[in-house]
């Protein structure tokens, strides 16, 4: 959109709210420049950009004044090129509101890896500032410490545990960590020792002699990790009413419940919790009624994970914990830490961009198993987002909502069903798709796990259960047991066995 477009936009916008926004910026500016404009260059680099218009009165509605506008789009090109560092290089224009002149410059976000843009004279760590409604805000020190540390791979997750050792581990989890790496990771971890496995994982630090751990060895295998970070752990609220508040018989909590252990058990536990407090909707699809959770339960889980997987783990940030929140019309999920690395929100729901904070942590839970199943508890491949977007629309709900800010990274679902009629896949639509039919195919020779069919057809564990899961839903095969059963199997119905003229 051409600036002066913006400009008529956002001074529209302005008069109708009688005030300017987060995104734009309007000043008098008729005695100059603002001394404070740097500080606002800072807080849209470091946020998502924004507008600042000189010449206007916001006293007089908005209204144009006498400005010298050459001198000051001058001055305002040399506050964003010599008053803030990194210098920001703006597109600045003037245009006309009501045909006066008045001054318009568009600051574009800075690069992740050069934040934070700072005022020059009053340094990082007081000069850094993030736009908040219609003014600037000192970042804290924690949400500086984030800005700088996305410069690089934060090694925060590959720290050494002070009093902690192999024996605060769980010898099962440790075992079953043990053989994934000797049999998935290839020839490196075949023939060697035990020890040499867990410092090549990152569950002991690199160097170590000992028997120390790291910080993602004892979140991830640990007994009871809590004991040496009490606050590393998941808290779910679910509240009464919408807006959090209390009811009038004074009931402020239907469930107030922290989940404590590794990884793993608080994924398993947090999913057991919302279950607990969801309830189950009949929905009408091509086969019939069907009894469906409020929420996707495979959601609840990647969310969950990727929450966990994803949160900012410095000491910094080691006081806060992962927070779900259920209120009657939505499901919120929040971890510190704000988005890191290059992907936008757009970009990771269609898998485009995959970074991971905590490079160790991540590599480990791909081969940790979560609780009483052979599943692991992710991929670690970037598409956990893009599954938690196509499950919803399979439900019926609308996509995620993401809200990063510069300290939190906040997940919002709606539990309202949207108006486009909820559609599952046909058969016909089954039999394009090739590897539904190798899947189809490698069961006709009998049941098979899903650690089976991920080697038979050649997809990944989530592409083969996702698959499976758009078969179960057309009768065409169905598990022997629980489907989160450790020992649970594939097989066909008895519908499949015409399904020769679909697949020829």
């Amino acid at each position: 959109m051409p600036l002066q477009d913006e400009v008529t936009t956002a001074v529209e916008q302005a008069r109708r709210f009688g005030t300017d926004t987060t995104a734009v910026e309007i000043k008098k500016a008729s005695g100059g420049v603002p001394k404070t404009l740097a500080e606002t260059v800072s807080a849209f680099a470091n946020g998502n950009g924004g507008l600042i218009i000189l010449g206007l009165d916001e006293r007089a509605g908005f209204a144009p004044v006498s400005v010298n506008v050459k001198s000051l789009a001058d001055a305002l090109a040399g506050v964003t090129a010599d008053k803030v560092e990194p210098a920001i290089r703006t597109h600045i224009e003037i245009v006309e509101v009501e045909g006066a002149a008045v001054v318009a410059a568009a600051v574009p976000p800075l690069d992740q890896k050069m934040r934070p843009c700072y005022v020059k004279t009053q340094g990082m760590e007081h000069g850094s500032y993030i736009r908040t409604h219609d003014g600037d805000r000192h970042l804290t020190s924690y949400e500086i410490h984030l800005l700088v540390s996305g410069r690089g791979q934060p090694q925060d997750d590959g720290v050494p545990v002070a009093g902690a050792t192999l024996d605060d581990l769980d010898n099962s989890a440790l075992e079953h960590l043990v053989a994934r790496f000797r049999n998935r990771r290839g020839s490196a971890f075949e023939h060697i020792k035990t020890a040499d496995v867990l410092r090549m994982a990152g569950v002991c630090p690199r160097g170590s002699t000992g028997n120390q751990v790291t910080l993602a060895g004892l979140l991830v295998l640990g007994r009871y990790p809590q004991e040496f970070f009490p606050q590393l752990n998941v808290t779910f609220v679910s509240y009464p009413t919408t807006d959090g508040r209390m009811m009038a018989d004074g009931t402020r909590f239907l469930t107030n419940e922290a989940i404590d252990g590794s990884i793993p058990e608080m994924i398993t536990g947090l999913v057991d919790a919302v279950t607990r407090n969801m309830t189950r909707r009949s929905v009408m699809v091509d086969i019939g009624r069907e009894d469906r959770w409020e929420y996707p339960l495979e959601v609840i889980r990647e969310l969950t994970v990727n929450a966990l997987m994803h949160r900012d783990y410095h000491p910094l940030a080691q006081g806060t914990q992962v927070r779900i929140e259920m209120y009657p019309d939505r499901l919120v999920f929040s971890n510190p830490g704000g988005l890191y690395g290059a992907a936008t929100p757009n970009e990771l729901l269609q898998g485009a961009l995959s970074s991971s904070r905590n490079a160790v942590l991540a590599r480990l839970l791909e081969d940790a198993e979560l609780p009483h199943t052979t599943r692991s508890v992710c991929e670690n491949r970037g598409s956990g987002l893009m599954m938690v977007a196509t499950e919803l629309a399979a439900a019926g709900l609308a996509a995620p909502i993401f809200r990063p800010t510069v300290g939190h990274f906040t997940v919002e679902l709606r539990n309202v069903l949207t108006e486009q009629p909820i559609r599952i896949v046909t058969p016909n639509e089954i039999a394009q798709a090739d590897s539904a039919k190798r899947i189809l195919d490698a069961l006709s020779n009998g049941s098979k796990t899903t650690a089976e069919l991920t080697e038979t057809v050649g997809l990944s564990g989530s592409g083969v259960r996702a698959r499976l899961r758009i078969l179960e839903n057309q009768k065409l095969v169905a598990p022997t047991e629980n489907r989160f059963s450790r020992t649970v199997r594939w097989k066909l119905t008895n519908q499949d066995s015409s399904r020769g003229g679909l697949f020829k």
